[in-house]
């Protein structure tokens, strides 16, 4: 399953999050194909790759202490049923 979890870092809480957001730890069962930054709000983006949603929440709440986490389920485009 792919997730995308955007990251809004709490407030005085920058410089511990850029630590961690840099070596964040991975689950052997969990693969990250992104890891952004971004200009503006939220600060960062993860897309990644996990079996189950229990899976997806055990990994992104390590970073619940120093930022905002919203993990969402993503699908491809074509899967999208409501248009021809």
């Amino acid at each position: 399953m792919l997730f995308v979890a955007t990251l809004e870092t709490l407030p005085g809480k920058y410089e511990v999050a850029v630590r961690m957001f840099k070596r964040p730890t991975v689950p052997k069962n969990v693969k990250i194909h992104h890891f952004l930054g971004l200009f503006g709000k939220p600060d960062c983006i993860v897309v990644f790759e996990a079996p189950n949603e229990k899976a997806a929440a055990d990994f992104t709440m390590q970073f619940a202490g120093v930022a905002e986490v919203t993990t969402s389920l993503a699908l491809d485009i074509s899967d999208f049923k409501w248009t021809h």
